[in-house]
């Protein structure tokens, strides 16, 4: 406590110019503050760190003493947290801070189309799969070099032995929650897929002590990965996914967190050549998905789409052709689903391969389909009004921009 004390007493010192002020507690600190009678904005930020060296329910009880002493003072406080978890706690009724707060705002990672706002001339392509390594952290895409190929920004980022996009992973991210349990297991199964509990318990715990379902929990609460329903079964166990939910970390756990001594035994250009090259084609076609889905959900927000009950993959059970699987985006209607077969190619699809598609769909009997639909990173070779076509400039028309 002592030296975060001192920490906002020196900024306290630079921002007023009183190098001989000196403070014995958080309390002393803000009553000071408040008999100066100033406009004056306090951010605590990285407000987990400070609970963690103080103490939990120590550390809320504290400000919300400070909180209460200051009503009606010129001094306002703003915290700040990372951990989502400890701050969401914060709001609870049992929570010292309960009903202190005039205004909470949940900061999420950006979605594609405001990610790409970091590079807005960079080409189609470049952006669509730099988005799907680096994700939505400003932290990261502020890092990235569009006069650099995807190649060379992963090897310089990721792949280098002091990557500096690595080094946030492993230095930062991951520090906040190795208290957690056994997360770096858990993370680098799931790797660029899904997986069903089952499949995670038959790995990680066989024993079925609940310890997986437990660290599972603390995860989702963090934010870190995501429990994924089917739109058409969302109550459905055996067909529940868990995935990571940042490309960021998706990438490290699919392709850093394994090579990390190969990254300084054998440098980035072997270590991207030998095991990040041969499979990065897939890694970005999956994250595509992902990308239109999110491009659906904002036609939504827009109002472009209306009538929307809901955004998602769709898992079918063919019973006439003894088959099953999922559907990469599905938008749910009252009436019926809109399908859509999600294409990261390096041409645009044609229609010969629009109908081989569209056939499979119309051979599953359980289907009530609407109508059929293609998102293709490079568009199309044909026009035909019975689809509904999405090309990768679409997807971040400018009519989708939410203000």
């Amino acid at each position: 406590m002592s030296v975060n004390l001192d920490d906002i007493t020196s900024e306290y010192c630079l921002a007023f110019g009183d190098s001989n002020r000196t403070f014995s507690t958080f309390p002393d600190f803000f009553r000071f503050l408040k008999s100066l009678d100033e406009d004056t904005l306090v951010i605590l930020d990285e407000y987990n760190n400070l609970k963690e060296s103080y103490g939990g329910k120590e550390t809320d009880s504290m400000m919300q003493k400070i909180i209460d002493s200051l009503k009606g003072s010129k001094v306002k406080i703003i915290l700040l947290g990372s951990e989502v978890t400890v701050m969401k706690e914060l709001l609870d009724s049992d929570n010292p801070l309960f009903d202190r707060f005039d205004l909470i705002l949940h900061l999420e990672p950006f979605d594609y189309y405001d990610s790409a706002l970091f590079f807005p001339e960079a080409e189609l392509r470049w952006k669509v799969d730099t988005i799907a390594i680096f994700g939505g952290l400003p932290a990261s895409l502020e890092h990235l070099d569009t006069s650099l190929t995807l190649e060379d920004n992963i090897k310089r980022l990721f792949l280098e032995p002091e990557g500096i996009v690595r080094s946030m992973v492993e230095r930062a991210i991951m520090q906040e929650y190795r208290k957690l349990g056994p997360v770096y297991s858990l993370l680098a199964l799931l790797g660029n897929g899904k997986r069903t509990y089952s499949d995670l318990r038959e790995k990680l715990d066989p024993r079925n002590t609940g310890n997986l379902s437990k660290l599972l929990k603390k995860l989702i609460d963090n934010e870190m990965i995501t429990c994924i329903h089917p739109i058409n079964r969302p109550d459905d166990k055996k067909t529940t996914f868990y995935a990571i939910s940042d490309n960021l970390l998706r990438f490290y756990f699919t392709y850093v967190h394994a090579n990390r001594s190969r990254i300084q035994q054998f440098g980035a250009d072997a270590v991207y050549t030998q095991f990040v090259q041969p499979s990065l084609d897939t890694f970005l076609s999956y994250r595509f998905e992902d990308i239109a889905r999110s491009y659906f959900l904002r036609c939504v927000r827009k109002g472009i789409l209306q009538g929307v009950c809901d955004v998602g993959m769709y898992w079918y059970d063919d019973k006439k052709n003894h088959r099953n699987g999922e559907f990469d985006c599905a938008i749910a209607y009252r009436d019926g689903y809109d399908v859509f077969e999600v294409k990261h190619l390096i041409k645009p699809v044609s229609r010969t391969l629009a109908e081989e598609e569209a056939d499979k769909i119309r051979d599953i009997g359980e289907l009530n389909v609407r109508r059929i639909g293609f998102v293709s990173l490079e568009g199309f070779s044909f026009t035909d009004s019975d689809y509904i076509l999405v090309s990768g400039r679409d997807i971040f028309s400018p009519d989708l921009e939410i203000q």
